[in-house]
């Protein structure tokens, strides 16, 4: 079979059967696992025109050269420009698709110029041209993409994610030059055997699990992403839920263990909220909840931590905070709150807020601790008329 062959179009055939397999794969995880339809639509299409570029390449000698030179050409260009368009659309990005006509029109002309030209230097200058195209194009992908995924997932992602594409640049501006270079062997179209060529389809091979590897990677990260906003939010108000900001309280009293920096923590819980739900429907009351989020979120700092603890109660964690800031921030949330309205079926609903707020200053006391004194302030201000903050002074 390798006789028959030869090393580059045995290489060839994998990277076609590859690509078909990448179909089905992406088929099924854009069922599986909820993934965009322009996006997953795009990659599919990539990889079916990709194969079929690699099967007129291996065919040719047995199909008119307009087909296995030219087309098998464009479809390869298409191909990468495929992916460059499912990337940008997974990313909610516009695509660019006059300056990927132009491209085509590129290698096309060029492509049906040399077929024409009767010269020893045409099917380099095919190979040249080709491969100019298909640097331009993953270059551009490279560029276009890295702003967004940088935005989305950060800087190392957004670099690993791209190097593929820039690696891809590398190869087809390598392969496009190597005809350039004094005394090198002349260039020659794939599936002809030569070391230059063995190479490409090699690294060709590298290059296509690489790049769907890093879209992989690129969906599966934001997939992680989405999975852990579950775990940690609240769905009704996107505030952090009870298990989360739990878990920020532990960590800001390691802080303050280690650095001594002490921070407070404030229980809002809606007053009567109960009737609400019981003369209005839990539909307004939800609306209510949604309100006292939004306000908590648009008054506190950049660095307070905000979560719905269950029901109507809410908690506020302010780091570097002291008792004079406490008790300011309780009232000040608590009085827009109160100012706050909420529209339901043309109905305005106004609700008050009782808070309890507790420093803490002292490493020795726990976070449940600290949240029992809080929790007890939250109790005194229900107790003592509702719609009032009270600041607890004392641990234990």
């Amino acid at each position: 079979m390798a006789t028959m062959l030869g090393n580059v179009a045995l290489t060839l055939l994998t990277v076609l059967l590859l690509q078909l397999m990448l179909a089905v794969a992406w088929r099924v995880s854009s069922r599986l696992l909820g993934l965009s339809r322009r996006a997953s639509r795009h990659w599919i299409i990539s990889t079916l025109l990709c194969a079929l570029s690699v099967a007129l390449v291996l065919a040719r000698g047995w199909v008119p050269d307009v087909l296995g030179v030219v087309l098998s050409s464009v479809l390869a260009v298409t191909a990468v420009l495929a992916i460059r368009r499912g990337a940008l659309a997974f990313l909610k990005q516009s695509a660019y698709d006059g300056e990927a006509i132009l491209v085509l029109v590129a290698v096309g002309g060029a492509g049906l110029g040399c077929l024409a030209w009767s010269s020893p230097m045409a099917a380099a200058t095919q190979v040249l041209i080709n491969s100019t195209g298909m640097a331009w194009v993953l270059g551009r992908t490279a560029w276009q993409i890295y702003g967004p995924l940088r935005t989305e997932f950060g800087d190392g992602t957004a670099y690993m994610l791209v190097a593929t594409f820039v690696a891809g640049v590398a190869l087809f501006a390598a392969r496009a030059v190597a005809g350039l270079v004094p005394g090198a062997p002349p260039l020659t179209p794939f599936p002809t055997d030569s070391p230059a060529n063995i190479a490409a389809a090699v690294l060709m091979l590298l290059l296509t699990l690489s790049l769907h590897g890093s879209l992989v990677l690129m969906v599966m990260n934001r997939l992680v992403r989405r999975l852990r906003h579950l775990s940690q939010r609240d769905p009704l108000t996107g505030l952090f839920n009870r298990a989360e900001w739990t878990r920020q309280l532990e960590a800001h009293h390691r802080w303050l263990g280690r650095y001594g920096d002490a921070f407070g923590v404030l229980m809002v819980d809606i007053d009567h909220f109960k009737k609400i739900n019981d003369t209005m429907g839990h539909a307004a009351g939800d609306a209510v909840l949604i309100t006292v989020a939004q306000v908590l979120t648009a008054s506190s700092r950049d660095v307070d931590v905000i979560g719905r603890l269950g029901g109507e109660e809410f908690g506020v964690l302010l780091p570097r905070a002291d008792a004079i800031t406490m008790r300011r921030t309780g009232e000040r949330l608590r009085q827009l709150l109160s100012d706050a309205q909420t529209t339901w079926r043309e109905q305005p609903i106004r609700v008050t807020v009782s808070v309890g707020a507790a420093l803490c200053a002292d490493p020795d006391e726990t976070p449940s601790m600290l949240y029992e004194r809080a929790d007890r302030a939250l109790y005194q201000a229900k107790h003592t008329g509702r719609n009032r903050t009270v600041l607890s002074r004392l641990a234990g």
